[in-house]
């Protein structure tokens, strides 16, 4: 609207100034065609400045609606939910609002006893029985060693148990087994090829994979 305003000025204005006898115009009137061509851009100027502000306004609205929009950072299965409607969501670590995991990427984290931990090198196989079931065994594939030893915090509940430890944490993936259903956070028997000839015995709790 703006653009055509001053088009149409500065097209009145350059007619005007072609006339080839310029007693034909008053100096007046040559006058009045220069105020509305510098009044048209002035009106351009000011509509453009609305239009940045404007467009500014909608930038901060859609940051403001994304911030107060929840969205996952990556596909993934509703594990977990600990918060309803109307509900203040807060952002502390150990109380996630939402707990997402891939389904189809199953990790073992195997918690070896610190006195063990020279036994273990990268690469060795381990085999993972689900609790209660002593007859399905499932292959484990070693990923890596967390190279941290940390105090030890999944608890078997055994009478003979050391809680007063620390455990070097060993990662494997694990194939969901098709014979018996399998659960996030469900906790397993590991048994490591170790570095002897004796099989080294852990226990582990299962999670999915996260990077």
């Amino acid at each position: 609207m703006q653009k055509a305003t001053l088009a149409k000025a500065q097209d009145q204005l350059d007619r005007v100034k072609s006339v080839p006898d310029s007693r034909a115009l008053s100096v007046d009137e040559i006058r009045a065609r220069e105020n509305e061509v510098a009044i048209a851009k002035a009106q351009l100027l000011a509509s453009e400045a609305e239009l940045t502000a404007a467009l500014a306004e909608v930038k901060q609205t859609q940051v403001m609606i994304d911030r107060l929009h929840v969205q996952a950072p990556r596909d993934g299965v509703v594990l977990q939910v600990n918060i309803r409607a109307g509900e203040f969501a807060t952002n502390v670590k150990d109380s996630p609002v939402m707990v997402l995991g891939d389904l189809e990427k199953l990790q073992v984290r195997a918690d070896v006893d610190e006195q063990n931990a020279s036994r273990i090198r990268e690469g060795q196989k381990a085999t993972a029985f689900i609790k209660g079931d002593t007859k399905t065994a499932i292959q484990l594939d070693f990923l890596r060693v967390e190279p941290f030893v940390i105090p030890k915090v999944s608890l078997t509940g055994s009478s003979t148990e050391r809680v007063d430890t620390r455990v070097l944490q060993v990662i494997y993936s694990m194939k969901r087994p098709e014979s018996v259903p399998v659960y996030v956070g469900q906790q397993v028997d590991v048994y490591i090829d170790a570095a002897s000839s004796e099989a080294l015995s852990v226990e582990a709790a299962k999670g999915a994979a996260a990077r």
